[in-house]
């Protein structure tokens, strides 16, 4: 049963590095926004976030269908599954990702000489996961559209981790320059890789047997069915495991054309972790043909009741799965940006163009951001996304601050709350951070951008 499992993992994962938040580079008044954008300053000399409750994010997105595409409504109590209508308005290869992000703790404050600083602690626990058409199609369709042909339905690829960052946040200006670095230590948790995965399938064209090529190696660390000598004694020798190092940066900068322009450009979580713990890979690299069952030896004496036993003996003897224990590296999924601002007196104007790195291929995405500013109680900033596979996007931030306390919600897409099922990209941040002082600026930035207007949205005014 273990080696059924193995192959339903290997091309069918139950998982499905962290997806931006696009709005969140936006908004440099968040010391959070620093994590994504490494040249924002925070308006505040002082900023502090308690753990859990000073930053807590979610994504959830799927390139390939909506809950809709799949469920459909026969009357208003009841639903039946239409798959042959959303397999065919998938690609050739598809991407659903998701993940949490919780704050532990964090800090920035301003410093002499043009400096701001920060360090901050989070927990990141993200799964990102590609899938090829041809495997739904071979489930719902069969095998009979692809007699005579060689087609790969296990053309998988899946990254999901957990694990802790501590992160060092610097950034400098240097006339109209501001350059930012946030190095990173890493503690990994736990993960699944699919470092490769490839299942090609032909059907004979006179006896319709089907012949099988199985290229696997799938890694984990810290899995339930890791090698019992690996196995931690605790759950809290498991969460506090630092076996599994690596270290990743965040680079950014920032040039000040003029007043009003301004440009930045960065790249996000360019890294590794090495896995050593508790680790425990599956390879396979074997041919079968299957030729189909011989219902006889299915049944269990008299009786019409297939021997459930077996069955999955045969199906799991089809692909032959190897076991090692070797470490083994992955790499962060990065993310490289390009920004452009455009202030006027209470308002901030900006573009962003990225690209994130997704297994073997680039999710690419387009925001456009109006930002205002009423004084510095209170920031709203509204933005449109375009997105692989998912072309409109309405979100935005409210960010409020009354005393000493800053309240934040930032999204990409308002609307998904509202209609869930429809909605192929789901995220929010939100939280609650201690802010003390407030940055002056000097006469000239007030004369052109409106008194409060900040200014560092598109590059500190000098």
């Amino acid at each position: 049963m273990k080696k059924i499992i193995l192959a339903v993992l290997g091309i069918w994962p139950l998982f499905a590095h962290s997806q931006e938040i696009y709005t969140m580079k936006f908004l440099p008044q968040l010391a959070q926004s620093q994590w994504s954008n490494a040249t924002n300053e925070s308006d505040n000399n002082l900023s502090i976030g308690l753990p859990v409750i000073s930053g807590t994010s979610f994504y959830f997105y799927n390139s390939g269908f909506t809950y809709n595409d799949l469920f459909k409504k026969v009357n208003d109590s009841t639903t039946a599954i239409h798959p042959g209508q959303f397999i065919n308005g998938l690609k050739t290869n598809n991407y659903l990702s998701l993940g949490v992000n919780v704050s532990l703790f964090s800090i920035s404050m301003k410093l002499p000489k043009g400096f701001t600083a920060g360090f901050s602690v989070n927990d990141r626990a993200d799964v990102m996961f590609s899938y090829p058409k041809a495997f739904l199609s071979l489930l719902w369709y069969g095998n009979g559209p692809d007699i005579g042909k060689s087609v790969d339905v296990g053309n998988f690829g899946l990254n999901a981790t957990w694990y802790r960052e501590y992160a060092v946040h610097i950034n400098k200006q240097y006339g109209k320059w501001t350059f930012g670095a946030s190095p990173k230590l890493l503690f990994g948790k736990t993960n699944i890789n699919t470092k490769e995965s490839s299942f090609k399938l032909y059907t004979d064209t006179g006896y319709y047997a089907l012949t099988g090529t199985a290229n696997m190696n799938v890694q984990t660390s810290g899995m339930h069915d890791s090698d019992n000598q690996n196995q931690f004694n605790s759950a809290s020798n498991y969460i506090f495991n630092s076996q599994n190092k690596g270290l990743a940066i965040d680079l950014g900068a920032k040039y000040e054309i003029n007043d009003k322009f301004s440009v930045a450009a960065g790249v996000n979580d360019l890294g590794y972790i090495h896995w050593k713990s508790a680790i425990y890979n599956y390879t396979a690299n074997s041919s079968f043909t299957f030729n189909g069952f011989d219902a006889s030896g299915y049944f269990q004496g008299d009786s019409n009741i297939i021997s459930s036993q077996k069955l999955t003996d045969s199906v799991s003897n089809l692909v032959k799965f190897n076991n090692n224990v070797s470490s083994y590296t992955t790499y962060l999924p990065y993310n490289l940006y390009g920004m452009g601002f455009f202030k006027l007196r209470k308002q901030v104007i900006g573009l962003e163009l990225s690209a994130e790195r997704f297994n073997k291929t680039y999710l690419y995405a387009a925001t456009a951001s109006y930002q205002i500013n009423l004084g510095r109680h209170f920031t709203a900033d509204l933005t449109y996304t375009a997105k692989t596979a998912t072309p409109f996007n309405i979100g935005g931030a409210l960010i409020f601050q009354f005393l000493h306390l800053q309240l934040y919600f930032v999204t990409d897409n308002w609307w998904a709350p509202i209609d869930p099922l429809n909605s192929k990209n789901v995220n929010l941040q939100f939280g609650m951070n201690l802010v003390f002082g407030h940055k002056k600026k000097p006469a000239t930035t007030e004369t052109t951008n409106g008194g409060d207007t900040n200014a560092n949205a598109g590059g500190e005014a000098k």
